[in-house]
C-alpha cells in the first residue's frame, strides 16, 4: 500500500512537470504564431511580399496547439465529459463511476496512440515533404502520438487516483482534486 501510494505520488509529480513544459510549448508556439501573422500581414501589405512557408508553419503551430492544449485540458479536468450519471448516481457511485470513466478514457487515448503511430510511421515510409520547408512531414504529425501518449498516461494516472480515492474515502490524498 506504501509502495503504491509512493509509487503513484511520484507519478504525479512527474505529471506536473510535464504539464509545465506542455504550457510552456503552447506559450511559446503561440508567441511564434502571432509574430509570424503579424509579420506576414506587414510584409504582403507594405512590400507586396512574405514568408512562402509562414503560412504553413502558422497551420503546423495550431496543430501543436491543439494537441497540446487537449493534453494539458486532461491534466486540468477541462477536457469534455458527460457528467449525467454523475448527478444521476448516489455519492458513493460516483468515484466508482469516475474510476471507470478514466479507464475507458485511456483505453480510447491507447487506441488513438496506437492508429497516431500507425499514422505516423506511414507518413514516414511514405516520405511526405511540408510544402515550403523542405522537411519530412512526419516530423510535423509526431505530436499525434506524442500527445495521445500523454492523454492516456494521465488518465490511467487518474484512473490509480481514483482508485485511491474509493479505497481511501478521500479526495486529496495524493495531491490532486
Amino acid at each position: 500500500q506504501g509502495q503504491v501510494f509512493l509509487m503513484l505520488h511520484i507519478c504525479i509529480k512527474i505529471e506536473k512537470f510535464i504539464m509545465k513544459i506542455e504550457i510552456l510549448s503552447v506559450i511559446l508556439i503561440l508567441l511564434m504564431m502571432c509574430f509570424l501573422s503579424f509579420g506576414q500581414v506587414i510584409m504582403r501589405n507594405i512590400f507586396s511580399s512574405g514568408f512562402v512557408w509562414g503560412d504553413v508553419i502558422v497551420r503546423i503551430g495550431v496543430l501543436w496547439v491543439a494537441i497540446l492544449g487537449a493534453s494539458i485540458a486532461t491534466t486540468e479536468k477541462g477536457h469534455i465529459h458527460i457528467d449525467l450519471f454523475t448527478r444521476v448516481l448516489p455519492e458513493p457511485y460516483d468515484e466508482y463511476l469516475d474510476a471507470s470513466l478514466s479507464m475507458f478514457a485511456a483505453a480510447i487515448c491507447g487506441y488513438f496512440l496506437y492508429v497516431s503511430i500507425n499514422f505516423v510511421s506511414i507518413e514516414k515510409e511514405v516520405g511526405s515533404i511540408t510544402q515550403h520547408l523542405n522537411t519530412p512531414e512526419w516530423i510535423f504529425t509526431a505530436i499525434f502520438p506524442i500527445g495521445f501518449f500523454m492523454m492516456t498516461l494521465k488518465f490511467v494516472l487518474r484512473f490509480f487516483h481514483d482508485l485511491d480515492i474509493i479505497k481511501h474515502g478521500e479526495h486529496d490524498v495524493v495531491g490532486n482534486t
